[in-house]
């Protein structure tokens, strides 16, 4: 995840003096300034300053180069940046771990970042159920979480819903700035340029239309494949543990950080039948792959000219096409009218999945959510120990998110 459109100052005895030979590589010979680009979880992004134009220099981690292919980001990365989707590549360094991109000052009118909040399936789900109770939806998604579709709702649950604020209904979401619920106005089923639902979907269905390109992964080759490394990194570190102890004549306890990873392994192999459920669930609507970006977060988009651009490609494949819905739904601040608005234009007559795809939308949104687990956990075992604390701290912000079929 990035947010390159807040710039942080370096201070004078910072040691980023090392971009400067790389830039000149990239063909920057004279450069004023350097500021550090805030957000991030995995690569680091710098504003580079020169007296004719701006520049986004990315450096990414090897931890992060385990998990994606680089030539594949970038294939897609300057497939969307010639269509004017994504800011155009410049300069890729020869060992791919250095990215020169231009700069996109996005606009004031939404601070797209402000839009972000965790929706879990079940939210989506009762968002939903309200809406069809006051007779705006006539939804099909209530028999996949009896628990939530059996509460009753009357016009006070509309209102609490998000129909006329940004929340959503009894949803426990984390806010990460509540004056951000003014950007989107009061929300109405309208047709608004400028809205945010409006402004997704338009980038959707332009995304949907993309060539495939050469790069496949389905929902399930994806769980099995970080499933897989999980499992690798649990066994090497299980005989490192076991080779340390043997040096030694009294028996130590493990570091912390391995038994706190372990604990969180052990919740997801407690969910595998959900995870089972979901990703079948997900193929039985699948006519056929489509590009997707499949990491739509705020922080991976720019807001400019009443138009979003993309950033961020190390997740860019075919697959399924509600893995693009999924993330958009999961991760942005909208109101269950937004969603309803947003999920239709976006499956009406679409080409690559069957009529009752929307069925499948919760199974999306959750396998989100667990891959950003799997994701958080790996991380965790590839980074410096200084940082496991910290993907372990990702991994507990996610799990809640899951919505566990029991």
């Amino acid at each position: 995840m990035n947010d390159i459109n807040t710039a942080m100052p370096l201070s004078s005895n910072s040691s980023l003096n090392a971009l400067y030979p790389i830039l000149r590589r990239a063909g920057l010979v004279q450069v004023l300034s350097i500021q550090e680009l805030s957000g991030g979880l995995s690569n680091h992004n710098y504003k580079i300053i020169t007296p004719t134009a701006s520049y986004v220099l990315r450096v990414n981690t090897g931890a992060a180069s385990r998990f994606c292919n680089r030539e594949q980001e970038c294939f897609y990365w300057q497939q969307l940046a010639d269509i004017k989707l994504a800011p155009q590549l410049l300069w890729v360094s020869e060992d791919n771990r250095y990215y020169l991109s231009e700069f996109i000052e996005s606009d004031n009118v939404i601070y797209w970042p402000a839009l972000e909040c965790q929706t879990r399936a079940a939210d989506f789900v009762q968002g939903q159920f309200v809406l069809g109770q006051a007779g705006l939806r006539q939804s099909k998604l209530d028999s996949l979480f009896p628990s939530v579709s059996s509460h009753s709702s009357d016009d006070s649950d509309l209102h609490n819903s998000g129909l006329h604020n940004s929340g959503l209904h009894n949803s426990g979401l984390h806010h990460s700035d509540a004056d951000s619920q003014a950007l989107l106005g009061p929300t109405k089923i309208s047709k608004h340029p400028n809205q945010a639902h409006d402004l997704l979907l338009a980038l959707l269905l332009q995304l949907r239309s993309l060539p495939t390109g050469p790069y496949h992964i389905s929902v399930t080759a994806q769980w099995q494949s970080y499933h897989q490394q999980m499992l690798v990194y649990q066994a090497s570190a299980a005989l490192k543990n076991r080779a340390t102890l043997s040096q030694h004549d009294e028996v130590t306890d493990k570091p912390i950080h391995t038994c706190e990873w372990n604990e969180r392994v052990a919740k997801l192999l407690g969910i595998q039948m959900d995870i089972k459920n979901w990703s079948n669930c997900l193929a039985a609507c699948l006519i056929k792959p489509q590009f997707c970006h499949r990491d739509l977060n705020p922080h991976n988009l720019l807001f400019k000219n009443n138009h979003l651009y993309c950033i961020d490609f190390e997740y860019a494949s075919a697959s399924h096409p509600l893995c693009e819905l999924a993330v958009v739904l999961a991760t942005h601040r909208l109101t269950p009218a937004q969603q309803t608005l947003l999920v239709d234009g976006y499956l009406k007559q679409h080409p690559n999945v069957t009529a009752d795809a929307v069925q499948a939308v919760p199974a999306a949104i959750d396998m989100y959510w667990v891959f950003a687990c799997y994701w958080a956990l790996l991380m965790a075992g590839q980074a410096q120990s200084s940082h496991n604390i910290d993907y372990l701290a990702w991994f507990d912000r996610f799990w809640p998110l899951i919505t566990p079929n029991n």
